[in-house]
């Protein structure tokens, strides 16, 4: 498979669920609305990973959709 240019990234916010009684994580890339799941967080991103790898592969134009920069700033708000 060919790999992405290093200049598309995205912000992926990863959060825990429940499947079961079994936790799994789920990694979303926001910009564009994709999520994939594995057993540790590690695992759900690499397979997020390839999930935009074959939405890209299949709609090129997606890939307008992704940051060439990194986000001024990332932080969680607790209200």
């Amino acid at each position: 498979m060919k790999k992405l240019s290093k200049e598309l990234s995205c912000n992926v916010v990863i959060h825990k669920e429940d499947l079961e009684g079994k936790p799994v994580y789920v990694a979303e890339c926001e910009e564009l609305s994709v999520s994939d799941f594995g057993d540790s967080p590690e695992d759900a991103l690499n397979n997020l990973k390839e999930a935009l790898r074959l939405l890209i592969s299949v709609e090129p134009e997606k890939a307008d959709l992704l940051k060439k920069e990194e986000p001024v700033l990332l932080t969680r708000l607790y209200l």
